[in-house]
């Protein structure tokens, strides 16, 4: 069979099994021999690509980046492509896919926990030098998303980049003593280089592609808009878990915001709000269901309200449960401006519920103001008024609920899957071009345009010499 590139030495293994501390595949499964997913078979299907991803974070970290990645490579693989996950090694967790390959990594963050892979380590860098690609493609800009960029240099390779987040947004993470301006101006520069070592880009929403074209980023930009497993929220499989869990009856409406809780989500705002309309709506719940740094600031702001009886925290929600909460709730909520194009509102609206949220470009296409929710201004009252106006309508609520599972269709993993897929091929081919070209074309062929130029610029200097010849006693 036709293979996109030098097959596999006959030395590289064949299993999943793991590897040296250094760099390990944790999982437990082994490819089958002659299976096309087998890494060391170096006879693929037609099409079939190895595909290698690199990320800072990623499972047991809960994101929409870790979600989407485990969505992505599973679809992926559903197309008969050989994928490997790059991500930072995570203490004490173990993979369930044999295809994650770990890098020894430092902690760099306490709340949330977050770990930086350590680059350059011997075997490390051997191991990855001697894997075949076809394309990689890098979700993240820092430790291991210079690995990426090493990688595809090395090999010459087609890299692709993926602009998740806007660094300058979450410049208050970084362990720096000094001028916040001089953070945010060192993250804008650095976000623009390092997106630039992209061969091609792909930004999730319009409002990054905008972004990147502000900050003057060269690299082709490609929208392919998060997707989901739509059919996992089309129906509950325990319906009324969330309210039995919290002792409500099908009289109480439920507001319900899901995700990390940090402090760029507005958690507060949200509890604000809340607490400025709770009086006239008295069977409204707030429910918060995430876990982060900001949730113990949260808590206190909620225990001091008014309504804290009807202040809920769940903490970290299992994926798997996650569609019996959403079908519970009556409408999602969001005070976040610093989104990409989050998945959560997308497992909300493909749940049919109606979106109220701060105005944000990252939920162009998923809110349609007063056709599924609200996009307002950052204003708790008028937050709180609309809230208030709008929980006692359960017609405009099912009119709003129907609109979001509309909206939802267009946002399906498959979709997205398939539009990396030929992002992938149209990376390979031009690479390959590029390729065949220096190797057909001598590199004499490179002074062709100057020597042209110089010709050029010799003509006059010809015609008058030429002239003096006919004329011998004109003078120059």
């Amino acid at each position: 069979m036709l293979r996109l590139q030098t097959p596999r030495p006959a030395h590289a293994p064949r299993t999943g099994k793991a590897h040296e501390d250094e760099f390990v595949a944790t999982g437990t499964g082994k490819f089958k021999t002659g299976d096309p997913m087998t890494p060391g078979n170096s006879e693929l299907p037609i099409g079939s690509l190895r595909i290698g991803l690199f990320t800072d974070t990623y499972a047991p970290q809960v994101n929409g980046v870790s979600v989407s990645l485990q969505m992505i490579s599973e679809g992926l693989q559903k197309r008969g492509h050989q994928v490997t996950i790059f991500a930072p090694k995570f203490p004490g967790y173990k993979d369930n896919e044999p295809n994650v390959m770990r890098l020894p990594s430092l902690k760099y963050l306490n709340n949330p926990p977050i770990y930086v892979a350590v680059l350059g380590t011997p075997r490390s860098t051997w191991k990855l030098t001697h894997k075949h690609f076809d394309v990689l493609h890098a979700h993240s800009p820092a430790s291991v998303g210079l690995l990426a960029y090493l990688t595809a240099s090395t090999k010459r390779l087609p890299l692709i980049y993926t602009y998740h987040v806007s660094i300058t947004d979450y410049t208050h993470y970084i362990k720096f003593i000094g001028n916040t301006g001089i953070i945010k101006y060192a993250a804008a520069w650095f976000s623009k280089a390092s997106t630039n070592l992209g061969d091609q880009i792909i930004v999730p929403s319009p409002k990054f592609q905008r972004l990147l074209l502000n900050q003057k980023v060269k690299q082709p930009i490609t929208i392919i808009p998060n997707g989901i497993d739509l059919g996992m929220f089309k129906a509950a499989k325990n319906p009324g878990a969330l309210r039995n869990r919290l002792g409500l009856g099908p009289e109480a409406h439920i507001l319900l915001t899901v995700g990390r809780m940090d402090p760029e989500k507005r958690l507060e705002f949200i509890v604000e709000a809340f607490d400025l309309m709770a009086e006239r709506v008295p069977n409204a719940h707030l429910v918060f269901a995430g876990d982060g740094g900001a949730r113990k600031g949260v808590e206190e702001k909620a225990g001091a309200t008014r309504a804290k009886d009807r202040i809920h925290f769940l903490g970290m929600v299992n994926r798997a449960d996650l569609p019996d909460i959403l079908r519970d709730a009556d409408v999602f909520l969001s005070a976040s401006t610093t989104e990409v194009h989050p998945i959560s509102v997308i497992e909300a609206i493909a749940s049919g519920l109606p979106f109220v949220a701060v105005q944000d470009e990252a939920f162009e296409g998923m809110l349609e103001d007063g056709l599924n929710g609200y996009a307002l201004p950052l204003d708790a009252q008028k937050y709180a008024d609309t809230l208030a106006d709008l929980l006692p309508d359960r017609e405009r609520l099912k009119k709003f609920g129907e609109h979001s599972l509309a909206l939802s269709e267009k946002y399906s993993i498959e979709a997205q899957v398939a539009a990396l897929e030929k992002l992938y091929m149209e990376a390979i081919l031009q690479n390959w071009r590029g390729k065949l070209f220096k190797r057909i074309l001598p590199k004499q062929l490179n002074e062709i345009p100057r020597r042209i130029g110089r010709g050029i610029n010799e003509i006059p200097q010809k015609i008058g010499k030429e002239i003096n010849k006919i004329l011998p006693g004109r003078k120059g």
